[in-house]
């Protein structure tokens, strides 16, 4: 009888411990797609105390940024639900949209404040928004600036040397014409007195992403995507004459600049090796902060050259890239999502995060701008930082109508074509503007043309519109 009641006991008191343990939840996780590392690490450096906060654990998906578009869309359609938060293009939020949920009311349902206000206006107004609807929370402020190695540019005998090539004085340039001339002059001989040969510029001209490096020098020579009734305006003179400067410059380039992208690009910047280039705005914090800098303390930082229009030069910098964060409709976990969101673009995490030059993310809140830790991060920083709110400002968006990456991959092949010599500007471009129509006939042209009109109504509320070169 003892015995027995003993046994009862013992396995009264072990269901009694074991119940807690099979009753505890799991905590909850959410996948992430997102742009490999350097990326990445914005996501690494935070998660452990996001799960701290919020009992949500993350789980990384890295993918290579030419293949997000496919890989993410092929997930939507399927319904597959693979993930809930995912990084994408504000380019490609016409297509993403209908795969999305809206931000605002899932925000407003578990109490998180995105504190929309303090977004620059270029992001948070065009790039965050379609049809009016927020889709998409801004977590990389993307854009070009212009940098400048100060040993070319500052140097009293330079400035001697070219006032007497060229019969002006020596200036960071403001036109693609004084562009060109300037990379000429620093061609091919040691300005820097280092014992190597230096370079006049470099730009990414790799198949994949150049045509950002055509479309600024197209918008200041006043070219637009298309005209009000969907034709193509990327044949036009501007088009040409933007496309036969890219060629012009390449002689004053480093060897296989054709094939140079994002990596040799940065390297050619941070290593001294061109005397100018234009680049994403994370490679002013390499310059000055990065380990592998040879150029601290002399950069400098201008906006991407203009075009002279009477006596006024115009700019167009573009807004290239601008990645943001979104929410799919079939994610099993869109709370867990939404406060990850708010947690990861708040302002004091993405202001460490944006400071940090191993993510190469860059400052997209006014907050950002006007940090005086971030000012201070390198003597020059404050400079930095008021030469891309001025870009914002000025900035060119990026084509963000249905179909956007097919039309923009056309326009990025026969760049390349052009720039090797295969065809013509004008035959290149010709091409593209038909493609282009096909395109917008096979998507729907009067779908496209009140999208495209939407767009083009809020570019013009901002000063940007087609203008015919004389």
């Amino acid at each position: 009888m003892t015995r027995r009641l003993l046994s009862v006991l013992i396995t009264a008191i072990m269901l009694v411990t074991l119940v807690p343990v099979a009753m505890a939840a799991d905590p909850e996780e959410i996948t992430v797609a997102i742009h490999a590392v350097p990326h990445a690490n914005g996501v690494y450096m935070f998660r452990d105390q996001f799960e701290k906060e919020f009992g949500i654990k993350v789980n990384v998906v890295e993918m290579a940024p030419q293949a997000i578009f496919e890989k993410q869309m092929t997930e939507f359609t399927a319904g597959t639900g693979a993930y809930d938060v995912v990084q994408f293009m504000p380019a490609w939020i016409a297509d993403y949209s209908r795969f999305l949920e809206p931000l605002e009311p899932l925000a407003e349902k578990n109490g998180v404040d995105l504190q929309r206000d303090d977004i620059a206006p270029a992001f948070r107004d065009i790039y965050n928004k379609w049809g009016g609807v927020t889709y998409a929370m801004t977590w990389d402020g993307d854009l070009n600036i212009f940098y400048y190695n100060r040993l070319a540019f500052e140097n009293p005998e330079y400035q001697q040397k070219y006032l007497k090539e060229t019969g002006r004085e020596l200036r960071v340039p403001q036109t693609w014409d004084e562009y060109l001339a300037t990379c000429k002059f620093f061609a091919g001989w040691d300005w820097d007195n280092d014992g190597e040969i230096e370079y006049g510029c470099d730009e990414y001209l790799q198949r994949g992403r150049m045509y950002w490096w055509f479309l600024d020098r197209f918008a200041a020579m006043g070219g637009v995507y298309f005209d009000e009734e969907m034709n193509p305006l990327i044949n036009t003179p501007a088009g040409v004459m933007a496309l036969q400067n890219m060629i012009d410059a390449v002689p004053s380039m480093p060897s296989g600049a054709l094939n140079h992208g994002y990596v040799e690009l940065r390297l050619a910047i941070i290593n001294g090796d061109v005397a100018m280039g234009k680049q994403w705005t994370d490679v002013g914090k390499s310059a000055d902060l990065g380990d592998d800098s040879k150029v601290k303390g002399l950069i400098g930082y201008a906006l991407v050259p203009g075009w002279k229009w009477d006596d006024k030069v115009v700019y167009r910098p573009m807004l290239a890239g601008g990645w943001q964060l979104g929410i799919p409709k079939d994610s099993k976990h869109k709370d867990a999502a939404i406060k990850f969101i708010g947690f990861i673009t708040r302002p004091d995490i993405s202001l460490a995060i944006t400071k940090d030059p191993s993510t190469a993310l860059d400052p997209y809140r006014i907050s950002h701008f006007q940090s005086a830790d971030f000012q201070s991060l390198w003597p020059t920083a404050k400079n930095y930082l008021a030469a891309i709110m001025v870009t914002a400002e000025y900035g060119f968006p990026e084509l963000q109508i249905p179909g956007a990456a097919e039309y923009m991959d056309t326009l990025d092949l026969a760049l390349t074509e052009a720039l090797a010599g295969n065809q013509s500007p004008q035959e290149a471009l010709d091409s593209v503007a038909a493609q282009w129509n096909e395109i917008t006939d096979r998507l729907g042209r009067d779908a496209q043309t009140e999208l495209w009109n939407m767009q083009y109504d809020a570019m013009k509320a901002s000063g940007i519109k087609y203008v015919p070169l004389p």
